[in-house]
């Protein structure tokens, strides 16, 4: 299994908000994890480590999950570091640094699916109320492409990237919605949780992934 797929695996997990891999080679050199404000790294530890054991990375932790933010890893390549962000360190670390607002650091706040006389149109929807509506064709894939065309221009993006897969799959009884986009050549990954309606959820986990780039 290549890191591709490592990194889309890492990214199904419900509260893992960003996957990074050191490089594209069969062996990476590291793997570094960001969770969603709120979850705790030792809660989703058991299930990242399940799914480096199953890309063949086997580990040797140095300190637990719950007691410090890094753990040293060994696998077949020497000395791959995992690494669990939390909220609170994360803004620890970046506590120097000047923060300017953008859109992808507002959110978005919902997304709908109208079909009318003139046809379908999806419109999204930030929290600072601002709205972005796309026509749409009949099927489920124009749908979904244009769902990630409103929450792209919700979000400033300079073009709008393309679908290249969209899964929805249970895990552990709970629906996660994935999505691998492209832009320009560069694949951008993001998921999300279908707690509502499903082009929600698939907005949201195209914002995941833009909030990444």
């Amino acid at each position: 299994m290549g890191v591709g797929m490592l990194r889309d695996d890492l990214l199904s997990l419900p509260g893992v908000e960003q996957a990074e891999i050191d490089d594209d080679s069969a062996t990476p050199a590291g793997v570094r994890v960001r969770l969603s404000p709120g979850v705790d790294p030792a809660a989703i530890g058991d299930e990242i480590r399940r799914i480096l054991a199953l890309h063949g990375l086997r580990e040797e932790t140095d300190a637990a999950p719950d007691s410090a933010e890094s753990a040293t890893v060994s696998s077949s390549v020497p000395e791959m570091e995992e690494r669990f962000d939390s909220d609170d360190a994360l803004r620890e670390r970046e506590s120097d640094v000047p923060e300017s607002p953008t859109r992808a650091d507002e959110g978005l706040d919902w997304v709908s699916v109208t079909e009318g006389r003139d046809g379908i149109t999806v419109t999204a929807g930030g929290t600072s109320d601002e709205v972005s509506a796309v026509a749409a064709s009949s099927s489920e894939p124009a749908i979904d492409q244009a769902v990630v065309s409103a929450v792209a221009d919700l979000a400033g993006a300079a073009s709008v990237p393309l679908i290249c897969s969209l899964d929805q799959r249970d895990l552990a009884g709970t629906p996660v919605v994935t999505i691998v986009l492209d832009e320009h050549g560069r694949r951008l990954v993001g998921s999300a949780v279908v707690e509502g309606g499903r082009a929600y959820a698939v907005g949201r986990a195209v914002w995941t992934a833009l909030s990444a780039r």
